[in-house]
């Protein structure tokens, strides 16, 4: 048996030999003068050898312990070879599959498939919320109580910010972990999702739906968009919006090609891949929905044209080009002393005060984009109730116009006598 100091007086010769220790453990010294511990083993009566290390940085002591494993391995009939080169592919696999790397890789499968927006919104709450916690870590190690800490400080931080609790954006968090998690199981990184034992611990808040507009408030909505001190193309996309049943996005996003003066009609057509791609989608359904312009409508965007002719949109935000923000519109209504009201508020109102007036309530539903089935029906029926249809959207807009008959005159001098005075141009 070897000790340290007959090991150093091992000196090198002009070839390689080994010395024995004892159980397959020997020290090949080398012509160069360097030292290695090699184990000796057969398995399934093959002669085989692996290298344990280099003396003195691998001490005798160590060599002994890992000749220990090693033949455990060989009683379970396992290869000592096998199972160290398996281990060194498991700690480079571990290295490339850490959580950060298989979700830059997931992000990159749907780079062709996905908005702009969507992939912008992931990397936003991976940063703030997910690769604090688990950027380097393999992701087969991931678990559950990874996840759940995740979600704890990210509710957290949201919540502490005092405009939301938190809930609704802790649960796309969990959403974001899930798909890469579930990505890493199609790639074979591992095979459990760990988000799914956390399906229910986030609590959403029940979701405030849209409710008609408060007939106390109605009177008083065209004066005080009248009366906003506000830039004039946001003025009349609120009035549009009332007036036309649409959503707030397909406002903002519509082009002046959509327009058709002749048929009177407003045609939202179907995004193409790149355009949905770049976070142009001109609705929330992409299909082709055509809406019916009444008089009040037709006039407004006649306006619109001539007042802001170098924009491709109907109605541009502040500078006059480009696109309304996400939030102008509600931000508007909110500082005209309604912020109780939601643009989506209006097309709640437009259904019910519609379906209390009899009218179709197929017309209804396809005039506010909820339609079932497939796009070719959806078609056939904007050309089949377009007559029907344009007389329902001109009943509305004269029901919303009388709304401002029913005004208080009194709180609209006391507006009007006290409101600010425009000063005059120099």
């Amino acid at each position: 048996m070897l000790n340290d100091l007959k090991i150093k007086k091992l000196k090198p010769t002009d070839k390689v030999y080994r010395v024995a220790d004892h159980s397959g453990l020997c020290l090949e010294i080398r012509p160069a003068g360097s030292k290695f511990w090699r184990y000796r083993y057969r398995f399934h009566g093959t002669a085989k050898m692996l290298t344990i290390g280099q003396y003195p940085e691998i001490s005798l002591a160590y060599a002994r312990a890992k000749t220990m494993e090693y033949r455990e391995q060989l009683a379970k009939d396992v290869d000592p070879v096998s199972f160290q080169k398996n281990e060194k592919k498991s700690a480079i696999q571990s290295h490339v599959d850490t959580f950060e790397a298989v979700a830059n890789e997931y992000l990159e499968t749907k780079k062709n498939l996905k908005s702009k927006d969507w992939t912008t919104l992931r990397i936003r709450y991976l940063k703030k919320d997910i690769y604090p916690a688990i950027q380097n870590k393999p992701i087969k190690d991931v678990d559950s109580l990874d996840v759940k800490e995740i979600l704890d400080n990210a509710i957290a931080r949201i919540s502490s910010g005092g405009i939301h609790t938190g809930e609704v954006k802790t649960t796309l968090v969990r959403q974001i972990i899930g798909e890469v998690m579930r990505y890493a199981i199609v790639t074979k990184r591992i095979t459990n999702d760990p988000t799914y034992a956390l399906r229910g611990y986030i609590q959403r808040p029940e979701v405030e739906h849209a409710k008609p507009v408060d007939a106390a408030d109605r009177p008083y909505i065209m004066f005080k968009i009248d009366n906003y001190n506000g830039f004039q193309s946001i003025k009349n996309a609120l009035k549009v919006l009332i007036y036309s049943m649409l959503r707030s996005i397909e406002i903002r996003r519509g082009e002046k090609r959509f327009i058709d003066f002749e048929e009177k009609t407003w045609t939202i057509p179907v995004a193409s891949r790149k355009e949905i791609q770049e976070g142009k989608r001109n609705m929330k359904k992409n299909r082709t929905h055509i809406v019916p312009l009444s008089d009040q409508v037709l006039e407004i965007i006649k306006k619109q044209f001539e007042l802001y002719p170098d924009s491709e949109y109907i109605f541009p935000g502040d500078n006059g080009v480009s696109m309304i923000g996400k939030t102008t519109l509600n931000m508007a209504f909110k500082n005209m002393g309604f912020p109780h009201i939601t643009m989506h508020d209006f097309r709640a109102t437009a259904s019910t005060d519609l379906y209390e007036a009899d009218f179709n309530s197929d017309w209804i539903e396809l005039q506010l984009a909820h339609v079932k089935g497939d796009k070719t029906r959806a078609s056939y029926d904007h050309a089949k109730w377009m007559s029907g249809r344009r007389e329902m959207m001109q009943t509305w807009a004269n029901m919303v116009d009388g709304w401002s008959s029913k005004a208080d005159q009194s709180i609209i001098d006391e507006y009007n006598l006290f409101k600010p005075k425009k000063k005059p141009l120099d």
